[in-house]
């Protein structure tokens, strides 16, 4: 008898054994993946700042048109501003 609990305590823990070690390497593994998207966010690649680039570029050259078509005093004004600022520089 003694023999059989000993022999189904053994045999128990081998075939827990995978679960435990998935059990404790679960919260290394989700670690490293929240340090690898950590880093992902934070680094940005050079297409990424030229996107932020041109898109500060179309901001400031469209705060510019409405500026110059708020201050037209006529109909010609406004129309130069449009041209102006539509361009393909």
């Amino acid at each position: 008898m003694r023999a059989f609990s000993i022999l189904s305590v053994a045999l128990v823990s081998l075939m827990l054994s995978g679960c435990v070690t998935k059990v404790i390497t679960a919260p290394f593994r989700a670690a490293g993946t929240v340090v690898e998207t950590a880093v992902d966010a934070t680094t940005q690649s050079q297409s990424e700042r030229e996107e932020d680039l041109g898109r500060k570029v179309l901001a400031d050259r469209k705060k510019q048109r409405d500026l110059c078509l708020d201050e037209a005093q006529n109909k010609q004004e406004r129309r130069n501003c449009k041209d102006a600022y539509n361009r393909d520089d």
